[in-house]
């Protein structure tokens, strides 16, 4: 299932321009109410070290695929969620269409939200 994940946690290694460059990310908030009790655990701050630690996890050709063509949302991670009580959950997989992160002065995974989190 293709999915836009936009993400405003600019200093994470995976913001490609608003949009998650990462294959697979993954939500915490196994007992989430609200999604301040959510977290992107996928998150690693801007920089060479985490860059080449994140490697395996990056979406190379969705990357390549998104410059050559800004008209659509080429990247589209696969989105692994532990907030049982989301919608939007089925069997532990995110199946919203449309999801956002949010973490714009994020330092580190606690420092996100998924802004897309709904209760049963």
């Amino acid at each position: 299932m293709s999915r836009q994940l936009s993400c405003s946690a600019l200093d994470c290694v995976h913001n490609m321009s608003g949009l998650c460059s990462a294959n697979t990310i993954h939500v915490l908030g196994s007992g989430a109410h609200t999604s301040n009790q959510t977290m992107c655990n996928t998150f690693a701050e801007k920089g060479f070290k985490n860059s080449v630690a994140h490697f395996p996890n990056m979406n190379v050709t969705g990357e390549i695929r998104q410059l050559l063509n800004n008209d659509s949302i080429e990247m589209s991670p696969s989105i692994k969620c532990e907030s049982v009580n989301c919608i939007y959950n089925e069997d532990r997989v995110c199946m919203a269409h449309n999801v956002q992160v949010s973490g714009p002065r994020a330092q580190s995974s606690q420092d996100t939200v998924c802004e897309t989190f709904r209760m049963q």
